[in-house]
């Protein structure tokens, strides 16, 4: 049978027979759709039932792929996890301290001169609510993270400092899309939210914001709202950072790109994106450490945006007509925040874009590592799910990956996209173009120079 974890124990068991593990619905209503904008269809109480006060397991039912199963039930015992941003402050502003409370030791030693605080996904959505509720102070009156560097946040924060928090949620357009996430303020700027009028920022300007780089993949783009992090709310105009601000769209990634990624496209319709954007951010983080101790600001935000027309609405996207290739059509729609537990569809003013391609459907701007800036494929952050998962829905985080042909002669029918020989010519002229673009990256600070000769040897290793 299938099993499903209760976030909170339940309340209370309406029991059959006085048996908890054969209760009856009355305590709880179970409800399923196979896509988020559909309408929900409940469960017939006699199809699933209470195994105890933190699980129900389904009767005689075997859920399809991909299908939103909804349980609303009254909970109890709530522990109290908005206390995590004060462990957090107080732990860290210890440690770069030389308090020795009690008279134990500081196990740091108070060799601690500066801290940064270094989130990926789900952490680094909690360094940006950490900072915007003003945690960067300690209670002496100290600045605690003297930098910040956020990946993959989006315009992100944690559903944490609420009843019944579930901060391990994470907002997409199919799965947890109405989960509290996305709220205003999204931005380090200053932007006014046209839902209720009121001004704010990610940053408090109080003396105790630190240097903060944020850096996002396409996949933050297309699932988390990330435009909105240098546009006001509406996604009407740029906005101009603070100069304690830097954003980087690592161009040409998804939301789990790592090292050795698979491009299996799993329950996707396209290939998964391989492309690893690691090494920006191993140069942006020694770039941040020498920002907070010389001095030596880093390197210029490289994002797309709607001046240079490199940010576009998704309507606006040309994205080149790729044989065997599925296009998402729209980005996930960032909403107001609402009633969690009883969702209500309403008119979102919120504008999320994307950012512009070129005629491969590779990014226009960005961060460009040396396997991007000298392609060898597509690349994007977005797919889309295929059946018998519900095919359309985007899929997940991920990206998408379709290779360039190697000749012209491999090439497939209406593929517009010029082959690897017809691009590069040769692979020495191909491993070149790699060397000059990583080097490139190296005098920028934006790629460490171990990282560029790892490009350049895998260049020469697979040819083109």
């Amino acid at each position: 049978m299938t099993r499903f974890h209760l976030s909170y124990a339940a309340a209370g068991l309406a029991s059959a027979g006085g048996n908890a593990a054969g209760a009856a619905a009355a305590s709880g209503q179970l409800t399923m759709r196979a896509r988020e904008a559909d309408p929900e269809t409940a469960v017939p109480p006699d199809r699933w039932r209470f195994v105890d006060a933190r699980n129900i397991e389904l009767i005689g039912v075997t859920p399809a792929p991909g299908v939103i199963y909804e349980f609303t039930y009254r909970a109890t015992t709530p522990w109290v996890s908005g206390i995590g941003y004060a462990i957090e402050r107080d732990v860290v502003a210890y440690l770069g301290s030389n308090a020795t409370p009690g008279g134990i030791a500081n196990p740091a030693g108070g060799q601690i001169h500066a801290s940064i605080g270094f989130g990926i996904s789900q952490s680094g959505r909690f360094l940006r609510d950490f900072i915007e509720r003003g945690f960067n102070q300690d209670e002496f009156g100290h600045k605690v993270f003297a930098g910040v560097l956020s990946h993959i946040a989006g315009i992100g924060t944690v559903f944490l400092n609420q009843p019944f928090a579930q901060p391990f949620r994470t907002r997409t357009q199919h799965e947890d899309h109405t989960m509290p996430e996305n709220q205003f303020p999204f931005s380090a700027a200053r932007t006014r939210d046209p839902v209720d009028g009121r001004f704010g920022a990610v940053l408090r300007h109080d003396g105790f914001d630190p240097l903060l780089i944020e850096t996002n993949t396409d996949a933050e783009y297309w699932q988390k709202g990330a435009s909105l992090l240098a546009t006001d709310p509406a996604g009407t105009h740029d906005e101009a950072l603070p100069p304690s601000t830097r954003l980087f769209l690592i161009a040409g990634s998804q939301h789990t790109g790592r090292t050795g990624a698979s491009n299996a496209p799993g329950p996707c319709a396209n290939l998964r994106n391989p492309h690893d954007p690691s090494p920006a951010l191993r140069a942006l983080l020694v770039a941040l450490d020498a920002w907070i101790s010389t001095g030596l600001p880093a390197p210029p935000s490289r994002i797309s945006r709607l001046a240079d027309r490199t940010l576009v609405a998704s309507a606006d996207l040309r994205f080149p007509a790729l044989p065997d290739f599925v296009r998402a059509a729209a980005p996930d729609a960032i909403d107001p925040p609402g009633d969690w537990v009883h969702p209500r569809p309403v008119a979102s003013p919120y504008r999320p874009l994307v950012p512009a391609v070129d005629a491969d459907g590779n990014d226009r701007a960005g961060l460009q590592l040396p396997d991007i800036a000298v392609a060898a494929a597509t690349y994007t952050g977005f797919n889309l799910y295929k059946a018998p998962y519900p095919a359309g829905e985007m899929c997940d985080r991920d990206g998408s990956f379709l290779p360039f042909a190697r000749t012209d002669a491999e090439r497939a029918g209406g593929d517009p996209r010029p082959s690897l020989a017809a691009r590069y010519g040769s692979p020495a002229h191909y491993v070149a173009l790699v060397n000059d673009a990583a080097q490139r990256l190296v005098a920028q600070r934006l790629l460490l120079p171990e990282d560029a000769e790892r490009y350049v040897a895998a260049a020469k290793a697979v040819g083109f």
